[in-house]
């Protein structure tokens, strides 16, 4: 039997833990389209492929494999790389960024999420251990938690243990 005594903190993972991780990025893709059908339409066009938007994104991931961990450099990237394809701005890859982290972080927790993070933060320190993106202070879950680390942050992600010993 698990002797509950024994445990000093808890890691949770964030997407599909708190909350199903497709509709939001879902959300945040069409937030995105949106942004671009106005502000770049020809790049809209090109990402309403999306063949062509998996071959970007394997693009980047392929020639800047320093960004392995950093799903906002990635994404940023992309957008910047279909920007320049289409003969537009490449500049504008940052509030199109902007617009889709937004959106990404608008998020619909589980319904027992807000429960379980209030009856766990109160009896132990809960830390937020991610792959992902997503910002617990932009999702308005941040009281809950001592800290969050993210593989982003600490180069590495799970399962690698040395985040989670970074954790602890």
């Amino acid at each position: 039997m698990l002797d509950l005594t024994t445990i000093k903190a808890i890691t949770l993972d964030l997407d599909d833990t708190l909350w199903p991780i497709w509709p939001a990025i879902e959300k945040a893709e069409k937030a995105l389209d949106d942004w671009l059908s106005q502000h770049a339409p020809m790049t809209a066009a090109l990402f309403s492929n999306p063949a062509a938007r998996h071959e970007i994104r394997e693009h980047v991931t392929r020639s800047r494999p320093e960004l392995k961990y950093n799903l906002s450099a990635i994404r940023r990237e992309a957008i910047r790389l279909a920007l320049y394809r289409s003969r537009e701005d490449p500049l504008l890859a940052e509030a199109a960024f902007d617009v889709f982290f937004e959106a990404r972080n608008k998020v619909t927790l589980f319904e027992d999420a807000v429960l379980a993070l209030e009856f766990l933060s109160v009896r132990y320190p809960l830390v937020a251990v991610s792959n992902g993106n997503a910002d617990i202070k932009r999702i308005g879950i941040d009281s809950y938690f001592k800290a969050s680390i993210s593989a982003q942050q600490f180069g590495v992600g799970k399962p690698d243990p040395r985040i989670f010993h970074a954790a602890a």
